[in-house]
């Protein structure tokens, strides 16, 4: 009801005033045009821009030929002939607003034929407005960020989430003991913060780590991204529900990514390998240091041999494949059927740390006053320079089947099913500490059922019907065997389990509808629609709870829907005015003792973006949104109780961001690109919701009693500034990100009596989670590379830096407490990547990476546990199309 009574005020609120269609659809075939003279290819994207349709085309037909350029205000079509003169080139309509560029007659370029031509990847130019993927985050109000297919695969590193290092302001929290993704967007991260979304779908399951937080998962295999786009900041989308922090949406492979230029029917299959990696040893098996006191009353030891463990120092050569993958995709195009279906197999064992820079554990030994030998720890880590770290294998199945039905040409249903099976490391990160050795504990499992339908209805010929449907629904099995170490009184060693076992079903649907119409006092699009999601969660069916061992699984329910309209005003070329509106509901329901929780408000953002110059933008974007409490949030588990705190009220995220936007063609050399944009934001959430070790009550001795208690903190704050810029000039191409922050702050309620540490700190809450989230003050990201060959040959460098916390610890100057959240240490530290791609015919590709060339020992920013990255790893890869 909520959404058709959008639908309706939306339709009623535009309709008085509205051009009639058939004048607008006459007038609407005239269309300013300013592409200078210069190469065809660049000609054909400017077009894009310029015109809003789409062009498709093999690179092959468009090599060597230049445009003569077009000004004025033609017909679309009129202007594509005028680009295509003397090229040998002609358009042919494909769909609706869709131009394929072909040879006049069929010859060596023709699509699909020529058996010595080189046929590189179909090149599609569109976007909505007219702006290609790769250049919108240099367009609009917001900061965003775009990662192509190929941009995945030549730096998806080691763990799952590393192909989104080097997006500035974006981070992976605890990426190397998870085997999945959790993302961090300006300090903002988990519960819903920074929803993933994979084709119209979330998976998001949040796991319960003991003493050292919880971690919000999104499981896929990087074969089947086809691309990933990030919105950062607040976010008006109507998959955007609670999105206080951003929304990162990846879309799996489709048939454009399978199949060769011209073809109907084909296949893709791809072979890589890694190194660095070795097979996992025996559960119990140790690593790293062993520390403490010892009764050695002799010479002091000289050498760490009588303290160390021999086990994980066996490296393999630099060059020895010791890991890799291994995928298919078929893919097949008809009138009416689009279909595409693939398998990945994915396995690495557990990886080795780097050998320089000094972070590594080494020991320091002392005696103390009773003579005994004390060895303590002086790195990061007591995992040691060049050493296995145990719990970092993975071994992933993954299925993917999708087929997309097409009515006719701007009428779709699209139906897909994703399957991802995983046998992977973890450690309990409490049981990895700098007085502990590290050891191997037991494997963990996640089976996840994705199930998708995606319905689009665009006419070409009615502008009030944008239509788009999404309905998922997710089944998640999450089996994390923790294994947990103690001693018995004779001090042999015991072994339990820290298990967390998890089942979670989650279905929803998105709808929305976008309406354009062109009026005498501009352009105006008024999008408007709703979303509804519900979440059930409890222990696998198969679980006897009377012998399980871990912990209370949370049993309960989640329900939140929203209705949310927008409207964009552009009543001159230069100005662009956004508003909208959501309204959300949500409700959940404990199980285990019957508490329930529910809130309601409404989130509204506007933003103002003006175009002084052609390609140059200046933008002010503020809002408020509301994120309502995650099923995690609000369930009772065997972890800690509820509290006097609950219900734990919604946060409330305003935020301000104010920024530019530079893109330029042809701004130096005919065919060079410019892109830049620059941000300050300014985020400040109210009632933010962690967990704290809280005063519950008064002893007989008036001393206070204090417990682990979800609450809300009065409000956190996250401020800071993001650069990124991009040059190419089709030899040449470079890259710079940078993204600093100014000021954090966490801040409890005076109300709330902490049971150490101060009221507000820069680092987190002592004891909440949010200690677990506060980035690097500073991270740059720096590409640089060139194309040879006629651009079959790419080779380039990439370095990312990672700067210092912003603050140690807390910020207070305090030390953390056994069995206390710690707060992730690490120094900052300059990773180099080299990079080649090399497209050896029509059918096959060659890919060649060095991750972390100088085999730096470092640890990750954001990570729960004492686990360092990965060290110098060679990844070579095969991929091949027929």
């Amino acid at each position: 009801m909520l959404i058709a009574a959008l639908i309706n005020l939306g339709g009623a609120s535009l309709a008085m005033g509205v051009m009639p269609q058939d004048a607008w659809a006459q007038t609407a075939q005239q269309t300013a045009f300013n592409i200078p003279a210069g190469p065809l290819a660049g000609a054909l994207a400017e077009f894009g821009r310029q015109s809003g349709r789409q062009v498709t085309y093999d690179p092959g037909v468009a090599a060597g030929k230049r445009s003569p350029g077009i000004s004025g205000t033609v017909a679309p079509e009129a202007a594509l002939a005028r680009l295509l003169e003397g090229s040998g080139l002609s358009y042919r309509p494909i769909g609706a607003g869709t131009f394929a560029i072909e040879a006049d007659v069929a010859g060596d370029y023709a699509l699909g034929v020529g058996d010595d031509s080189l046929l590189l990847d179909t090149i599609t130019v569109t976007s909505e407005g007219g702006v290609s993927p790769a250049d919108e985050p240099y367009r609009g109000a917001g900061s965003r960020a775009y990662i192509s297919g190929e941009q995945v695969e030549r730096f998806r590193g080691t763990s799952v989430g590393d192909f989104l290092s080097g997006v500035p302001g974006v981070m992976v929290g605890d990426s190397r003991n998870s085997g999945s993704v959790d993302v961090n967007i300006r300090g903002m991260q988990g519960q819903g913060r920074v929803p993933v979304i994979v084709d119209g779908a979330s998976n998001e399951a949040t796991v319960y780590r003991g003493y050292n937080g919880s971690a919000s998962r999104t499981y896929i295999d990087p074969d089947f991204i086809g691309s990933v786009s990030i919105e950062k900041g607040l976010s008006s989308a109507a998959d955007a529900t609670g999105a206080s922090g951003g929304v990162v949406r990846m879309s799996t492979i489709g048939v454009n990514d399978i199949l060769l230029p011209g073809k109907n029917f084909g296949v893709r299959i791809k072979g890589g390998f890694n190194t660095n990696s070795s097979s996992v040893p025996a559960e119990g098996t140790e690593g790293g240091w062993r520390q403490g006191n010892y009764p050695y009353y002799g010479v002091m030891p000289s050498n760490e041999t009588m303290f160390a463990n021999n086990s994980g120092r066996h490296r393999p050569s630099f060059l020895e494949p010791t890991g890799g993958s291994g995928s298919i995709a078929f893919a097949g195009v008809t009138e009416y059927v689009d279909i595409v279906i693939g398998y990945v197999r994915r396995k690495n064992g557990n990886y080795y740390a780097g050998k320089h820079g000094g972070d590594g554990a080494h020991p320091i030994i002392t005696r103390n006053s009773y003579g005994s030998v004390v060895v303590d720890n002086g790195g990061l880590s007591p995992f040691r320079a060049g050493e296995e770290v145990l719990n970092t294998s993975l071994d992933n199945e993954s299925w993917l089947l999708k087929s997309k039905f097409k009515f006719d040409d701007d009428h779709s249903l699209e139906l897909g099913w994703n399957k991802y099976d995983s046998e992977y490391g973890e450690v309990l990160p409490t049981q990895i500490t700098n007085v502990a050795n590290p050891y191997q504990g037991w494997m963990n499992t996640i089976k996840l059922n994705t199930y998708t339908a995606r319905y689009r209805y665009n006419p070409a010929s009615n502008d009030l019907l944008d239509l788009k449907i999404d309905t998922f629904k997710t089944d998640t099995e999450l089996r994390v065997n923790s294994a947990t170490r103690s001693y018995n009184l004779d001090g042999t060693e015991r072994w339990t389990g820290s298990r967390v076992y998890i089942d979670s079903d989650k279905w929803g649907i998105t709808a929305s509808n976008a309406s354009r119409f062109y009026t005498e006092i501009g352009d105006i699009k008024l999008e408007y629609g709703g979303a509804f999601t519900r979440e059930n969660t409890g222990f696998p069916d198969d679980v006897d709870r009377e012998t399980y061992e871990g912990w209370e699984a949370r049993e309960g329910w989640r329900k939140e829907e929203s209705g949310f309209t927008s409207v964009e005003w552009k009543p001159f070329d230069w100005l662009i005015l956004n508003g909208s509106a959501r309204y959300s509901h949500f409700k959940t329901h404990d199980e285990i003792d019957g508490f329930g929780n529910s809130a309601r408000g409404w989130s509204p953002i506007g933003s103002l973006t003006i175009e002084p110059l052609d390609g140059f933008q200046i933008y002010g974007k503020y809002g408020s949104v509301l994120r309502s409490p995650s099923i995690f949030e609000t369930l009772k588990s065997g972890s800690f109780d509820l509290g006097t705190q609950n219900p734990v009220k919604p946060e409330r995220a305003r935020s301000l961001e104010i920024g530019l936007n530079y893109l330029i063609d042809n701004a130096f050399l005919t065919g060079d690109k410019v892109r830049l944009h620059a941000a300050y934001f300014d985020n400040h959430i109210d009632d933010y919701i962690t967990r704290a070790n809280i005063r519950t009550g008064t002893r007989a001795n008036g001393r206070g009693i204090y417990g682990l208690r979800r609450l809300n903190l009065d409000y956190a704050e996250m401020r800071g500034i993001e650069i990124s810029g991009e040059y190419d000039t089709g030899r040449y191409f470079g890259s710079l990100a940078w993204n600093h922050y100014t000021h954090m702050e966490f801040c409890a309620p005076g109300s709330v009596e902490l049971s150490s540490g101060s009221q507000c700190a820069m680092g987190g809450i002592r004891n909440s989670y949010a200690l677990l989230h506060v980035p690097p003050k500073d991270t740059v990201t720096l590409n640089l590379g060139t194309r040879f060959f006629d651009e079959k040959l790419t080779v380039g460098s990439r370095l990312n830096y990672i700067g210092s916390r912003i603050v140690e610890g807390v910020g207070d100057g305090s030390t953390f407490g056994t069995g206390e959240i710690r707060a992730p240490r690490w120094n900052p530290a300059a990773l180099v990547d080299l990079y080649a791609s090399y497209k050896v015919n029509n059918n096959v590709r060659l890919d060649f990476t060095i991750d972390n060339l100088t085999d730096r020992y470092y640890m990750d920013a954001l990570g729960a546990a004492l686990m360092p990255g990965p060290g110098r790893t060679v990844r070579g890869s095969v991929t091949a199309k027929f």
